[in-house]
This record gives C-alpha cells, sequence and structure tokens, in this order.
C-alpha cells in the first residue's frame, strides 16, 4: 500500500512520523526579529499580587532561525512561520495557520502516557481513536522513538500525529495537526523544525572529518551478502548495483530475476525505470545549452518560449530556466492529470496545462517538489535547440545528442518499445495478499507528458559512467568535457531547503549525511525504484535501482547506511533498520487491506456503474463483469473492492497492481448526480457523469 497522497516525504523519513492532532489557540500579532534570529526583549511584566497564568510570546520569523524551547532545547523555526509560547509548550503554525506542531517535555515513565499528558495540556477535551503506533528503532542521539497515528475523517481531511522522541528520564513530544492540503505544502518546514530539535546531550553520530576507507575484498563482499539480504526480506524480484570509488567502477553487479518465475538473472546492462533520477540527467541538459549559449539560469522562461504560463501572472514573469528546476516558486506537487489518463496528452497539452496551476505558497517561502516544472524545464530546453520540432522529439533528440551521447551512455532512452526489445527488468507490485507479482508492462507506460522528470530507463552501467563524470567536475572517464564546470556545478546550489539537513538544488537533492555531503537524486514510479548519490569530498559514488516500487525496506536509506558503515566505521544500525522496515510495512499494508472488502455486493457496484470525466484526468467507467467490478481508465483496468474506513465513509478503491492504495475514490450522490471524488495531492477532482452514458 503506497504512502497516501500527504507525504511520501513521511515513507522515507529515517523516523515515521505520522499524523496529529489538537488546535492550539489563535496566535496573536507577531512582535519583531533580532538580527540574531531571537526574538526582541520582551517588555518587563507589571507587579501582581497573585499568581498570574504563564506569559505567551509570539515571534513570525522572516527567516530559517535558531531558537530554544523553555528548557533550552534547540531547534530551527522554519522561514514565515509563527512560534508561540506558553509556559512549558511551544507552538509553530504556518502562515496561512494551515498546519502545526507543537513541542512539550514530559516526565512520564512511558510513552503513551507522555504523549496523553502532552494533548492534555494543549487540548483538553482531545479523544481522537489511535490508528497504530510504531516504535523505530532509536537514532540520530535518541534513545527511544514512539509514533502515534490517528484516525480522522474523511470529511475533514485532516492528518493528525504526534512523536515522542527520548533522552535519558524526558519525553520530547512533538503533535502535529493540519489540513491534508496543508501538510502538501508545509512539510518541508515542519521537517525542518522537528529533526532539527536537540537538547542538551543529543548528539547524533558523525562521519565528518574522517577518511573514506578503500571499499576492498573483504567490506564489498559484506555490502554484496547485505544487498542479498535486503532483496529477500523486501521480497524485491531483481536489482542491480554499482558503485564508483577514486573514478572507477569496484563493484557492479546484478541481484535476483528480471521477472518472478522466469530465470533470467538481473545483469549491470539490465534496464530498469529511473523514475524521479532521470532529473539531474534533464537538469544536466539545461546546463549543456547553457554552455552553448542557448540561453542563461536567469533567462526569463517567456523568453526562450513564449507561450509559457503559470496561473500567476506575476509569477510566469519573473520565473527564469532555474526556477522551473528550483522547488522554490510556490508551484504545488501536481502531475496535471497524467497519472490516469497519459496516451493522447502530448507534452504541449501538458505545458497549456499549467497555465491553471497556481501557487500555494509565496515564491522562495517554502520547498514544493515538482514533476511539471522540471517536466517543463526539459521541454523548454530542448524547444531552444530545435524550435520547429514538436516537444516531446525535440526533448529525446536533445538528450540523445546532448548528454546520453557525449557520456556513452548508449543503452539510456525513453522508448518504451526499444526497452522492451532490450534486456529489461519487468514491473513488480504487492498483490492485495502482499505476495509480489508481475505487473502489466503498460502499467509503467504512463510517463509520458511528463518524461523529463521521470521517464528515462537505464541500467548501471551507463549511470556509472554519468556519476564518473559528475566526480570529475564535467569530464567522462576518457578525460572529455561534456559540461563547464561552472554550469554543472550551478545544479549543486542550494534553492530551497527540503528538511532540517537537506536541500535542494537544480534538480538535485543535496544532503549533509553524518556531518557527509551526500548529492544525487532518489527515484520511485509505480513498480520500480533508484537511487543515485554521490559523495563529492570522498569520491565515491553508487547507484542501485529495482523492480519494485518505493517505499519498500530495503529502501535506498537502508542501502546507503550499510555503505556509510563501511566506510566510516558506522555503528551497525542497517540491519535493524531492515528490520524495522520489513515489519512495519507489511503491517501497514495489511492493516489497509484489511479495511478492503475484495468482492463487493452486487448492487453497490451497479449503481456505481457508469462513465464518469474530468478534463484533466480524462474519462474513466466502472462496469460489472460477472460479479466482478472493472475500473476502466483507457489506457488500463484494475479490480474494484470497496473500502470502509473507520468513519463509515465507503470509497471505490483497486485492487489490480500496480494500481494498489492510490487512487481512491469516493462516491457522492446529490441532486440525482452521482459523482467520484478523489484527491491528488492539493488538488480535488471530481469525476462528473458523461451525459448519457
Amino acid at each position: 500500500m503506497r504512502c497516501g497522497p500527504v507525504i511520501p516525504l513521511v515513507c522515507m523519513a529515517s523516523i515515521a512520523i505520522a499524523c496529529a492532532g489538537g488546535e492550539p489557540r489563535p496566535v496573536q500579532p507577531a512582535v519583531s526579529i533580532t538580527a540574531a534570529g531571537q526574538p526582541a526583549p520582551a517588555p518587563a511584566a507589571p507587579p501582581a499580587a497573585a499568581a498570574a497564568p504563564a506569559a505567551e510570546s509570539v515571534v513570525q520569523v522572516d527567516a530559517d532561525s535558531p531558537m530554544k524551547t523553555p528548557s533550552g532545547a534547540a531547534f530551527t523555526a522554519p522561514k514565515g512561520w509563527t512560534v508561540t509560547t506558553r509556559g512549558d509548550l511551544m507552538v509553530l503554525e504556518d502562515v496561512n495557520r494551515e498546519v502545526s506542531v507543537t513541542f512539550i517535555e514530559r516526565k512520564e515513565l512511558e510513552a503513551d502516557a507522555a504523549i496523553a499528558a502532552a494533548w492534555r495540556q494543549v487540548k483538553p477535551d482531545f479523544a481522537r481513536k489511535i490508528k497504530r503506533v510504531t516504535t523505530p528503532p532509536g537514532r540520530r542521539g535518541w534513545d527511544r522513538f514512539v509514533d502515534v497515528h490517528y484516525e480522522t475523517t474523511t470529511e475533514e481531511a485532516r492528518d493528525v500525529f504526534a512523536s515522542a522522541r527520548r533522552k535519558r528520564d524526558t519525553w520530547y513530544v512533538a503533535l502535529f495537526d493540519g489540513t491534508k492540503e496543508g501538510w502538501g505544502r508545509r512539510w518541508a518546514g515542519a521537517k525542518i523544525a522537528f529533526f532539527s530539535l536537540k537538547p542538551e546531550g543529543v548528539e547524533e553520530e558523525s562521519f565528518q572529518g574522517k577518511t573514506a576507507h578503500v571499499l576492498d575484498e573483504r567490506r564489498l563482499r559484506e555490502l554484496e551478502s547485505f544487498i542479498e539480504e535486503g532483496r529477500k526480506a523486501a521480497s524485491i524480484p531483481g536489482l542491480a548495483v554499482a558503485i564508483l570509488q577514486g573514478g572507477k567502477v569496484v563493484f557492479e553487479r546484478g541481484f535476483g530475476v528480471r521477472e518472478l518465475g522466469k530465470k533470467a538473472p538481473v545483469t549491470p546492462r539490465t534496464l530498469f525505470r529511473l523514475a524521479s533520477t532521470t532529473k539531474p540527467l534533464t537538469s544536466l541538459l539545461l546546463a549543456v545549452l547553457a554552455d552553448e549559449g542557448k540561453f542563461g539560469w536567469d533567462t526569463p522562461v517567456t523568453q526562450v518560449y513564449p507561450s509559457f504560463a503559470v496561473g500567476d501572472a506575476e509569477l510566469t514573469r519573473r520565473m527564469t530556466m532555474q526556477h522551473l528546476l528550483c522547488g522554490c516558486t510556490g508551484i504545488p506537487y501536481d502531475n496535471l492529470g497524467t497519472d490516469l489518463e497519459y496516451a493522447g496528452v502530448t507534452a504541449e497539452a501538458a505545458l497549456a496545462r499549467m497555465s491553471e496551476l497556481a501557487p500555494t505558497t509565496g515564491f522562495g517561502e517554502a520547498y514544493q517538489y515538482s514533476n511539471a516544472m522540471i517536466a517543463a524545464a526539459g521541454y523548454i530546453a530542448a524547444h531552444s535547440l530545435h524550435p520547429k520540432r514538436p516537444l516531446g522529439p525535440a526533448y529525446y533528440d536533445a538528450m540523445r545528442a546532448k548528454v546520453f551521447g557525449p557520456l556513452g551512455m548508449t543503452a539510456t532512452t525513453f522508448d518504451v518499445g526499444a526497452v522492451k526489445r532490450a534486456e529489461h527488468a519487468s514491473a513488480h507490485d504487492r498483490s492485495p495478499s502482499y505476495e509480489m507479482v508481475a505487473t502489466p508492462f503498460p502499467a509503467t507506460a504512463w510517463t509520458g507528458p511528463l518524461d523529463p522528470s521521470w521517464g528515462a530507463w537505464s541500467n548501471v552501467r551507463d549511470l556509472a559512467r554519468y556519476l564518473a563524470m559528475e566526480m570529475a567536475r564535467g569530464k567522462t572517464p576518457e578525460g572529455k568535457r561534456v559540461v563547464s564546470e561552472a554550469n554543472l556545478m550551478k545544479r549543486r546550489e542550494p534553492q530551497s531547503r527540503s528538511g532540517d539537513m537537506t536541500r535542494y538544488g537544480l534538480a538535485f537533492a543535496l544532503e549533509t549525511y553524518r556531518g557527509v555531503q551526500v548529492l544525487g537524486h532518489p527515484g520511485g514510479a509505480w513498480a520500480y525504484n533508484s537511487d543515485l548519490f554521490f559523495l563529492p569530498e570522498h569520491d565515491v559514488a553508487a547507484v542501485m535501482l529495482s523492480n519494485v516500487d518505493a517505499p519498500t525496506p530495503f529502501s535506498g536509506g537502508v542501502f546507503r547506511r550499510k555503505l556509510f558503515e563501511l566506510l566510516f566505521d558506522g555503528r551497525d544500525e542497517a540491519r535493524e533498520d531492515l528490520a524495522y522496515a520489513a515489519q512495519t510495512h507489511e503491517a501497514d499494508f495489511r492493516r489497509e487491506m484489511s479495511k478492503v472488502d475484495l468482492d463487493p455486493d452486487r448492487a453497490w457496484l451497479d449503481h456505481l456503474a457508469g462513465t464518469y470525466e474530468h478534463p484533466w484526468f480524462g474519462k474513466v467507467s466502472v462496469r460489472v463483469e460477472g460479479n466482478r467490478g472493472v475500473f476502466d481508465a483507457g489506457e488500463w483496468q484494475s479490480g474494484i473492492g470497496r473500502k470502509k474506513e473507520e468513519d463509515g465513509t465507503a470509497k471505490l478503491v483497486l485492487t489490480s497492481p500496480p494500481w494498489i492504495g492510490w487512487p481512491e475514490f469516493v462516491p457522492n450522490e446529490a441532486d440525482g448526480k452521482r459523482t467520484l471524488h478523489m484527491r491528488a495531492w492539493q488538488r480535488k477532482v471530481v469525476f462528473e457523469p458523461v451525459k448519457g452514458k
């Protein structure tokens, strides 16, 4: 079961934090911030004959600002957020008051008592039912973690959760409450605050200043054994890994099979869909074309492609080519309806839809990941090279001529037909019974309209050449310069802050992990998962590709952790992380599937039967074949289940891999008209009945 549209980041976080509630009192007018980012001194309180309630101070920060809780625990208040201190608690709220994070410290013996006491302190009548409790291993200097996720109703559309972290005898409780849409645009700020909180004594492991070990035969043998262990624990049919050190490939191997039930093994030549690991390849195209003078990073987008527009005239005017890649413009995550209908959507049509995509945060105010924006960057860059050609073919030709060809990436392609004829890994996903099964190949072809963001296919051998170029600052392993160092490095400059220790560059993920700089980009799309990264200070790089979708128990994070343990003598944590992830992943999946009737009542199916449409997401139909419900999106079909939520809402859900878990549809009937409602990221989508159907 995939992570819900709120926060794929929650699924990937090192601590699985859930959804919490409680509604802090309204915030008072903000006071000023000093140059150091601390609140200006409050005026002295007048003398009182009797004890007065705890003073309340309110601060709104104009930049990410270091602050302290009443007990002295340090944290970073995210840009634009308001911080209210009331006695021994602190409430952080975004500028629109859509979400809140409340910090409270408790001395109870156990986490459940500490969390319950925290809720009573913030909202005495808090009575939400617990959905699940998770206990991740203690990490980053903390002794224990306990996370509690709460039930919310479909109608209120909120996510409510609590996370308690213990150090010595104190639980540091964080309460989270907000709308689903609010978390979608403010999650980066919440991560900055939450993960930066460090009381005295919380010291995380650090590899800063260490020299990476040479990956000798013993270390590589241990890594190889761990990869196979992780593949089996996560039921991954096949994966491939390549590692470079000192500019040379020191490890290159396939594991498992290309397709379950068949003997053909994965090799370093096996093609996998890269998903979002395509993004840095697209940003490299822009760097090369900037070298050629086709445009500059600060060239207005409309100067290169005059018809470009987003749903805000001023933002359209000020947007430059680099802004298409930065995740910093306020344009939200939105796949422009191509999740369901894609076969007839051209690149031109996808770009035209962006004129209806309005920003949901201010320019430079918050990080928001965007496939649509980076797809626009690739297409518009290619247009500068081939202005008379259709955008799609222009982009594919530009990537072949300016990126894949010069780098010697002979197998990398966007051509699904060529992939099917070559050595490739088949797509796999979980069935309703949690069994891993192969899924139809056409289900993986849906990326087309947004290909510059996630559509490339490649293998670890080609990607090792790309990584070697990154580490050589623009030169191939043979010494040929592909891109200038200046424009290559421009992509690595932080543009927006995506978390406490993470930033986003120009379609580039930047992280400081335990004191070590890590650059690259992960990826995950239906039935494929990828991770590509390098450590520029240590001349080490790695890529892992697999034929199941994220999140999986053996994610890029677990693989990275094991590699760091071998490079820097890190604590033995990767195996425990793997075991915990495997346990919780299966438990989460089975819990959600337990709500689904896989053989719903025929009368319910008959009532929903019909054809529905949406201007972007296209036509979908619900029909009954025998006693089985079928959901038909045109390009693909799925079985239908009936999911009963805790609040009584009955949802139409899909039961055929790889579509299990998303999207979900809520049937609605008003004034004799039946509609299907679904939530697509920050967009509420309503499918209207097709007249006469």
